[in-house]
Protein backbone atom coordinates (compact mmCIF):
# COMPACT_ATOMS: atom_id res chain seq x y z
CA UNK A 1 0.00 0.00 0.00
CA UNK A 2 1.69 3.35 -1.41
CA UNK A 3 1.22 5.76 1.88
CA UNK A 4 1.78 9.72 2.10
CA UNK A 5 2.52 11.35 5.07
CA UNK A 6 0.78 14.93 5.83
CA UNK A 7 1.57 16.95 8.90
CA UNK A 8 2.03 19.60 10.62
CA UNK A 9 6.08 20.72 10.78
CA UNK A 10 8.46 23.82 10.63
CA UNK A 11 11.25 24.43 8.13
CA UNK A 12 13.52 23.85 10.91
CA UNK A 13 12.19 20.33 11.66
CA UNK A 14 12.07 19.83 8.06
CA UNK A 15 15.85 20.84 7.23
CA UNK A 16 17.23 18.70 10.63
CA UNK A 17 15.62 15.35 9.44
CA UNK A 18 17.04 15.88 5.75
CA UNK A 19 20.27 16.63 7.75
CA UNK A 20 20.26 13.83 9.49
CA UNK A 21 19.52 11.19 7.01
CA UNK A 22 22.20 13.45 4.91
CA UNK A 23 24.40 12.05 7.81
CA UNK A 24 23.59 8.66 7.69
CA UNK A 25 24.05 7.93 4.12
CA UNK A 26 27.54 9.82 4.47
CA UNK A 27 28.24 7.31 7.48
CA UNK A 28 27.62 4.03 4.90
CA UNK A 29 24.35 3.50 6.66
CA UNK A 30 21.65 1.92 4.49
CA UNK A 31 18.29 4.55 4.93
CA UNK A 32 15.32 2.85 4.46
CA UNK A 33 13.11 4.63 1.87
CA UNK A 34 11.17 6.85 4.04
CA UNK A 35 7.42 7.63 3.41
CA UNK A 36 6.50 10.65 1.63
CA UNK A 37 5.30 13.70 3.20
CA UNK A 38 3.89 16.46 2.78
CA UNK A 39 4.05 19.36 5.38
CA UNK A 40 2.40 22.67 6.26
CA UNK A 41 3.61 25.24 9.11
CA UNK A 42 0.56 25.14 10.95
CA UNK A 43 -2.83 22.95 10.81
CA UNK A 44 -4.95 25.96 9.91
CA UNK A 45 -3.11 25.79 6.57
CA UNK A 46 -3.40 21.67 6.48
CA UNK A 47 -6.84 22.52 6.88
CA UNK A 48 -7.36 25.27 4.35
CA UNK A 49 -5.51 23.08 1.67
CA UNK A 50 -7.13 19.79 2.52
CA UNK A 51 -10.58 20.92 2.55
CA UNK A 52 -13.61 18.26 2.71
CA UNK A 53 -14.48 18.88 -0.67
CA UNK A 54 -11.33 18.03 -1.74
CA UNK A 55 -11.12 15.13 -0.03
CA UNK A 56 -13.79 14.16 -1.53
CA UNK A 57 -12.45 14.97 -4.52
CA UNK A 58 -9.66 12.42 -4.10
CA UNK A 59 -11.34 9.90 -2.67
CA UNK A 60 -13.70 9.93 -6.12
CA UNK A 61 -10.27 10.10 -8.64
CA UNK A 62 -8.71 6.96 -5.84
CA UNK A 63 -11.40 5.23 -6.59
CA UNK A 64 -12.11 5.19 -10.18
CA UNK A 65 -9.05 7.10 -11.67
CA UNK A 66 -8.66 8.03 -15.47
CA UNK A 67 -11.59 10.67 -15.51
CA UNK A 68 -11.33 14.26 -16.67
CA UNK A 69 -11.28 17.62 -14.66
CA UNK A 70 -15.20 17.54 -16.84
CA UNK A 71 -15.69 14.04 -15.70
CA UNK A 72 -15.16 14.58 -12.31
CA UNK A 73 -17.15 17.85 -12.29
CA UNK A 74 -20.20 15.84 -13.61
CA UNK A 75 -19.86 12.90 -11.02
CA UNK A 76 -19.22 15.37 -7.79
CA UNK A 77 -22.35 17.46 -9.25
CA UNK A 78 -20.05 20.33 -9.06
CA UNK A 79 -18.84 23.84 -10.98
CA UNK A 80 -16.31 22.84 -13.50
CA UNK A 81 -13.95 25.56 -12.48
CA UNK A 82 -14.14 24.73 -8.73
CA UNK A 83 -13.48 21.37 -9.66
CA UNK A 84 -10.26 22.49 -11.87
CA UNK A 85 -9.34 24.80 -9.24
CA UNK A 86 -9.36 21.82 -6.57
CA UNK A 87 -7.14 19.54 -8.63
CA UNK A 88 -4.97 22.25 -9.46
CA UNK A 89 -3.87 22.59 -5.51
CA UNK A 90 -3.88 19.08 -5.14
CA UNK A 91 -1.86 18.09 -8.36
CA UNK A 92 0.46 20.91 -6.92
CA UNK A 93 0.50 19.56 -2.84
CA UNK A 94 1.49 15.98 -5.86
CA UNK A 95 -1.30 14.29 -4.15
CA UNK A 96 -3.19 13.61 -7.65
CA UNK A 97 -1.17 13.48 -10.78
CA UNK A 98 -2.40 14.03 -14.03
CA UNK A 99 -1.49 12.42 -17.33
CA UNK A 100 -0.45 13.86 -20.26
CA UNK A 101 -3.70 12.70 -21.93
CA UNK A 102 -5.35 15.07 -19.09
CA UNK A 103 -6.64 11.88 -17.29
CA UNK A 104 -6.19 12.35 -13.42
CA UNK A 105 -5.15 9.54 -11.12
CA UNK A 106 -3.91 9.36 -7.40
CA UNK A 107 -0.29 8.17 -6.59
CA UNK A 108 -0.96 7.09 -3.02
CA UNK A 109 -3.88 4.56 -1.47
CA UNK A 110 -3.33 6.09 1.83
CA UNK A 111 -3.36 9.58 3.61
CA UNK A 112 -1.57 9.43 6.89
CA UNK A 113 -2.34 12.89 8.46
CA UNK A 114 -0.69 13.64 11.94
CA UNK A 115 -1.24 17.01 13.48
CA UNK A 116 0.21 17.51 16.71
CA UNK A 117 -1.59 20.22 19.30
CA UNK A 118 1.83 21.28 20.83
CA UNK A 119 4.96 22.69 19.21
CA UNK A 120 7.81 20.45 18.33
CA UNK A 121 5.89 17.06 19.37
Amino acid sequence: MKQVEIGVGSLKQGLAEFVRVWRQIEGGERVREATPRVNFASLATLLSALTPKRLELLDAVAAKPGLTIRGLATQLDRNYKNVHTDVSALTELGLIERGADGLLSAPYDELLIRAPLKAGT
